[in-house]
Order: structure tokens, then C-alpha cells, then sequence
């Protein structure tokens, strides 16, 4: 059987499934995310990294990223690695519409898809309510691979 429901109606659902999923959800901190660089932990000038409030600092829910510079390996230029790129001296700014992409955890992406199934149903409502949540502008969900 299927059943037909409008975007309005899902994307209620869904955040109302994230709140009761990922307790504290609307009250996620943010800051830059992090890559590993060595023997050390660097910004990664081009992520910033959502977590829930009772979770570790590096246990990001989702990244909010910079689509056209950003590399899920940390695979930068060595002067990122060398010293604190200048954007990390300062708090991120979330609603700068070159942070574009919204990079799902494993954990997230598996709870989303294994109720509401392919995510080309889901992105687009999951969109809306992180960008109204959190103020910012992405365009696009995507996964881990």
C-alpha cells in the first residue's frame, strides 16, 4: 500500500522522529570541526562539526561543510596542518552560505534511512529543518559512503 504525504507533513515527522532520536537535537553546539594531522588534532577551516549536548566534542551528529574546499580524509595543504588556519581563531559562522553541504554521521544517516527509506525522499525535508534549526543555508544532504 502506499500512502502519499506532503513535504509539510514529513518534515514534521522527521524532526519530530529527531527529537525523540537524537535527544537535545535543537540544542546541538557547534565549532569547527576537526581533522587528525599528524601528531595532532587541527580545524578543519572547511567543517564545522554539530554535536548533541551529552556527546564528546569530535562526536558530530552532522557537518555543516564547505562543498568546494572541504576533504572527509583532512587531505589539506600542509600550512593547514603547520599552524591554526586564521578562520579557526574565530567562532564559525554558520549561516555563511559557503558552508553548502550538510554531511550526515553514519549514525544519523542509518536511523533516517532505515525508517523513511532512500534519502532522496528524506534530504530535502531534513534540509528545511536543519536550516531552520540552526539558521544556515546548505543546499544539499549528503552521507558517508
Amino acid at each position: 500500500m502506499k500512502v502519499t504525504i506532503s513535504e509539510s507533513k514529513l518534515t514534521k515527522v522527521i524532526h519530530n522522529y529527531i527529537d525523540i532520536s537524537f535527544e537535545g537535537f535543537d540544542n546541538c553546539y557547534y565549532n569547527w570541526a576537526d581533522f587528525n594531522c599528524g601528531m595532532g588534532v587541527c580545524c578543519d577551516p572547511y567543517a564545522i562539526g554539530f554535536v548533541l549536548p551529552d556527546r564528546e566534542y569530535d562526536d558530530y551528529l552532522f557537518k555543516l561543510v564547505n562543498r568546494q574546499y572541504y576533504d572527509d580524509n583532512g587531505d589539506y595543504p600542509q600550512e593547514l596542518k603547520d599552524e591554526l588556519p586564521e578562520p579557526c581563531q574565530n567562532s564559525p559562522d554558520v549561516s555563511d552560505e559557503e558552508f553548502d553541504l550538510i554531511v550526515l554521521s553514519e549514525e544519523m544517516y542509518e536511523r533516517l534511512e532505515s525508517l523513511f527509506g532512500d534519502i532522496n525522499i528524506w534530504s530535502k525535508p531534513l534540509l528545511n529543518i536543519i536550516n531552520g534549526v540552526f539558521n544556515t543555508n546548505a543546499r544539499t544532504v549528503s552521507y558517508p559512503y
